[in-house]
């Protein structure tokens, strides 16, 4: 028994293990309780080799264990081919988008199975979250336009043409009930341009949050440049400030250095680097901004695991029929048309 290994007191039930077993039940004539108690192996599993031993080793080999017969729910090869070729052509999209697609084109199937394909294709690489840094619970509103997130994204410099100078920057905006975005482009990067992103947000949602959220940048706040006794004391507010009071809005400012308490928007840049900027190219601002209007239309129409499978747009929509059926308040009147009573 020179295969026993030194430091462990019994067989691995290998190839040799499974042949020791048959050899002597079949020849040697050995009881059953004794190979069971030598070896270490269940009583089921010997009779099963003993079932399939013909003398050879090969006999004992493992064998497939694929059924002869397909799943009666398996899908159609038609479907199959439907997913990769959707996968291919398009290799930005999820595997959220693919099966909203297939449900337009009326097509039966589960998002799971899509992702299934996916896998048995080896067209899909496992997302590895980072190790959390913080545990503590995150309370998000349950009223859309309670509280929004704002940040700013640097437009990536591969994405402009040869001979564009400037940096551009992306102004995101971000509900924090619904994920709805609005984005504003601009190729300044100040508290101005916050003013006319808040602004264009107004616009695009249709009315203002009670709350806004942001880091410490000098484009959210000069706090950090304002000196009581330097040339830099003042007593009025800034322009930031003053729009904010004028419309009654909390400006919430999170830890320094933190940027995962921002994580809703931090979590959409990182979308739109993968979905956006990868494969984008502009050769000014006004094209930036038709570009980037076309993909916020898309970003706010995709489905998130996060919200059950729902996009945005129709999160906003139940939580404002929710809100107007619980209240009578009619918080956005650009949705107005929208609601039925």
């Amino acid at each position: 028994m020179n295969i026993l290994a030194q430091e462990r007191n019994y067989l691995p039930i290998d190839i040799e293990t499974k042949y020791q077993c048959c050899l002597r039940r079949k020849k040697s004539k050995r009881s059953i309780r004794k190979i069971l108690s030598y070896y270490h192996v269940k009583r089921s599993s010997l009779f099963r080799w003993l079932k399939l031993f013909d003398g050879t080793k090969e006999s004992l080999f493992e064998k497939s264990h694929k059924p002869k017969t397909d799943h009666p729910k398996k899908l159609c090869s038609k479907i199959t081919k439907r997913i990769l070729n959707l996968h291919r052509r398009n290799p930005d999209y999820s595997f959220i988008e693919i099966w909203v697609n297939l449900k337009h084109e009326g097509k039966q199937i589960s998002a799971i199975s899509v992702l299934r394909t996916l896998k048995r294709a080896h067209e899909y690489g496992k997302y590895v979250p980072a190790k959390k840094k913080h545990n503590k619970v995150y309370h998000t509103p349950t009223i859309v336009h309670e509280k929004r997130q704002v940040d700013v994204k640097y437009v990536p410099s591969e994405c402009k043409i040869e001979g564009l100078d400037g940096r551009f920057y992306q102004y995101t905006i971000l509900d924090e009930c619904s994920r709805k975005r609005a984005l504003y482009f601009s190729n300044e990067h100040s508290m101005y341009e916050t003013v006319n992103a808040l602004k264009y947000a107004k616009k695009y949602f249709g009315c203002l949050p009670k709350e806004i959220q942001t880091d410490n940048g000098f484009e959210f706040s000069d706090k950090a440049r304002r000196n009581k006794n330097g040339k830099n004391s003042r007593e009025y507010d800034n322009c930031l400030e003053m729009f904010l009071t004028e419309n009654k809005i909390k400006h919430h400012l999170i830890r320094p250095r933190t940027p995962e308490h921002n994580g809703k928007v931090e979590r959409s840049h990182r979308i739109d680097q993968d979905k956006f900027y990868r494969t984008l190219k502009f050769y000014s601002l006004k094209d930036l901004k038709k570009q980037g209007k076309a993909w916020n239309k898309r970003y706010n129409n995709l489905p998130k695991m996060v919200l059950n499978f729902k996009s945005p747009n129709e999160i906003e929509l139940e939580k404002l029929k929710e809100l107007f059926k619980d209240t009578g308040e009619i918080r956005c009147l650009k949705r107005l048309t929208s609601i039925v009573i």
